[in-house]
């Protein structure tokens, strides 16, 4: 039987495969030939035939030669594209992260490409199979469906050149950087502009709620808001989900809280749970969170001895902290106003910014801290977001915490004079905006 959440995982799961769109297209070409078939023969289409005569093919033999040419150089187009299509995937997973792969293989005009190719070919054949006799010593030749074979041959060649085009761009990492930063900058907008658009702060005390556990283990990865809303207004409910995005569940664990005890309504309980999704991958129209996770990960696959690039590294924490300071104006506690009336039904706990100056920056720390350039611009991120959070007192605090444990690995690690020197005039920067701690940290770094 199909739940709800087992749909949402199986429709993900669908329209993440590379060959979605193909399939689509491929049957859409199959009806198309059906139909050119079914009225090549008629009178109206035998008029229109004879004023285009002059483009038409009158002879069985030429027929077979253009269909059958146009069949194998199709095919031909088609392996070579899906070759570069795994080749592309192979570069990304191993230059810059697993991770951004179901980005990639659900990029719509590759895909569309390839169900072109494939939706010509199937067009094709069916165009050759129906040239046939018709009494007589004729032969019928279905002339408009050979025009229309030859047709998307010609528009194959041109997909063609667009595909090689894009498909070296994508795996260019400032391309691929740029798409995460726009896709993970936009998510974050809609969530800004929802919460401006229906303010509230007024939130309930979460610690006093009952908890709801969970009866599966996976990844925690959306929810049906608007079925779990309809759910919480029949029955007077409110809910929390008290876990980020992404936070990985096993059975029993508590990641909901209700304003009512449910333990003795089981079927109450299945039905809210019910409304979850939980899957593997991740999709940055999941959640924001996961751009960032992907951007940090490309910053730390810079900085491997195989690929050795600093400066792929340094744009990605510019990027990761544009988006920080982004997520400055998202409240920590999300809602959604859906069947509620003066007071949200559904509250969502969002990654918190310790969360995820922890989650972002600690494998860029661990693993660049011997690199002093890298440092001094990790350094000079965290003053531009010093700098944007002087009005939050809480962020702050995060931000010099944070600062406190880069001090205490470069300190040791970064020997060289000169790039020390380089450090203590970034944490000079740093003092400017907040005085006394900024002091603190550069006595912390010349400690011995």
């Amino acid at each position: 039987m199909f739940t709800p959440r087992k749909l949402a995982e199986n429709y993900r799961e669908l329209i993440s495969s590379i060959g979605f769109y193909p399939s689509l297209l491929a049957v859409a070409f199959f009806v198309f030939a059906l139909i050119t078939t079914a009225l090549e023969y008629a009178a109206p289409i035998n008029s229109f035939k004879e004023l285009i005569a002059i483009v038409l093919v009158d002879r069985e033999e030429n027929a077979r030669t253009i269909l059958s040419t146009l069949v194998g150089s199709i095919i031909s187009l088609t392996v070579f594209s899906f070759s570069m299509v795994m080749i592309v995937l192979n570069n990304a997973s191993a230059g810059l992260s697993p991770r951004v792969l179901p980005g990639l293989i659900t990029r719509k005009s590759h895909q569309l490409v390839l169900g072109f190719y494939l939706g010509s070919i199937i067009y094709a054949i069916i165009m050759l199979i129906n040239i046939r006799g018709v009494g007589n010593g004729e032969t019928g030749i279905p002339a408009l469906g050979v025009l229309f074979s030859l047709v998307f041959g010609l528009i194959s060649l041109g997909f063609f050149v667009f595909f090689i085009h894009s498909i070296s761009r994508a795996i260019q990492v400032d391309n691929v950087l740029n798409d995460l930063f726009n896709n993970t900058k936009n998510e974050m907008k809609n969530i800004i502009i929802k919460q401006q658009e229906q303010p509230f702060d007024n939130f309930p005390d979460f610690s006093s709620w009952h908890n709801l556990p969970s009866t599966e283990e996976g990844y925690f990865k959306g929810v049906h808001s608007d079925k779990l809303c309809a759910l919480c207004e029949q029955h007077d409910l409110k809910i929390y989900i008290a876990v980020k995005q992404g936070f990985f569940t096993v059975k029993g664990y508590p990641f909901l809280k209700c304003n009512k005890d449910l333990s003795e309504d089981e079927a109450l309980h299945d039905a809210l749970l019910s409304c979850f999704i939980f899957y593997v991958e991740e999709y940055i129209s999941d959640h924001y969170r996961y751009g960032l996770t992907q951007i940090s990960e490309i910053a730390v696959k810079a900085m491997s001895p195989g690929i050795n690039d600093p400066g792929t590294a340094v744009k990605a924490i510019d990027m990761l902290s544009i988006l920080l300071i982004q997520r400055l104006d998202i409240c920590d506690v999300n809602y959604s106003f859906k069947h509620a009336k003066n007071e949200p039904l559904l509250y969502i706990h969002e990654a918190s910014f310790d969360e995820l100056l922890h989650d972002n920056f600690t494998p860029i720390r661990n693993y660049a801290k011997t690199d002093g350039y890298v440092m001094v611009n990790v350094l000079e991120a965290f003053k531009n977001i010093l700098f944007r959070s002087s009005a939050d007192q809480q962020a702050t605090e995060s931000l010099f915490n944070y600062l406190e444990a880069i001090i205490d690995d470069v300190r040791n690690t970064i020997t060289n004079p000169f790039d020390r020197q380089r450090i203590i005039e970034m944490l000079e920067a740093i003092e400017k905006i907040n005085g006394d701690k900024g002091e603190a940290l550069i006595t912390q770094f010349k400690r011995e």
